[in-house]
């Protein structure tokens, strides 16, 4: 019978020389991962964003080498002429007022709400109590993630939302079409970022190595991953 003694260590035991070897070994690794887990919450954010402008992304695609994407409206023209088809207003024309009305009418309350208002709070027989209500008249832009909660929605809202706080000082040509491609490229933009966070921030990267499935993991001195049954292990 032989006794086999193994010396084994956690990723924090380890030397900074073997650490960041792991660290460049797993990134791809822990990139797929994150991403995986979060590609859901983006996609539903994106399909929401979709059913609120009536538009639809197509052929897009996103890494950590970047993005691409494409669009198109369900509807366009946006407003149709019930007596001359020639004066139909298509997406790639609606600008300046007539944009800018059409955001405050078809976008701004789905996205907004009365703003809060509340009394200061008093005790009333042992209870806390505290009058409140949000104005039907003044609004405002109501949490970052109003589409579904997920911090997504922001990067799909924020030009719609700068747009309508400073739409008179946009150029008269600037479009439906140039502000719904805005919205996606922020999207987009942010979902490529978060790829490349995951795969370059080393900070990141030592956070995960801490978590989830890494969480148990053993090493042998020179940074190999044990891979036997950790019950016995002392």
């Amino acid at each position: 019978m032989k006794t086999i003694t193994l010396q084994l260590y956690t990723f924090d035991e380890l030397s900074e020389e073997v650490q960041k070897e792991i660290i460049e070994r797993e990134r791809w690794n822990i990139m797929d991962q994150c991403m995986e887990a979060y590609g859901s919450d983006y996609v539903t954010s994106l399909r929401t964003f979709e059913k609120l402008t009536n538009t639809q992304s197509c052929s897009w695609s996103v890494n950590y080498s970047g993005y691409n994407f494409n669009f198109k409206y369900n509807n366009n023209p946006i407003f149709e002429c019930p007596i001359d088809c020639s004066n139909d207003i298509y997406a790639e024309e609606l600008c300046g007022k007539l944009l800018f009305r059409y955001i405050n009418n078809n976008i701004m309350p789905y996205i907004t709400q009365g703003r809060y208002y509340s009394s200061s709070g008093k005790y009333i027989n042992e209870k806390y109590t505290y009058k409140y209500r949000r104005s039907r008249i003044i609004k405002s832009v109501g949490d970052d993630c109003p589409l579904t909660g997920m911090c997504y929605d922001f990067y799909l809202l924020e030009p719609i939302i700068k747009y309508y706080k400073t739409w008179c000082s946009y150029p008269d040509n600037f479009s439906l079409t140039d502000l719904i491609e805005q919205c996606y490229d922020s999207f987009f933009k942010c979902w490529h970022e978060e790829y490349e966070y995951w795969a370059n921030d080393e900070n990141a990267i030592r956070e995960e190595l801490h978590n989830n499935q890494y969480e148990d993991r053993l090493y042998y001195m020179d940074g190999r991953v044990y891979s036997g049954p950790l019950d016995d292990v002392a």
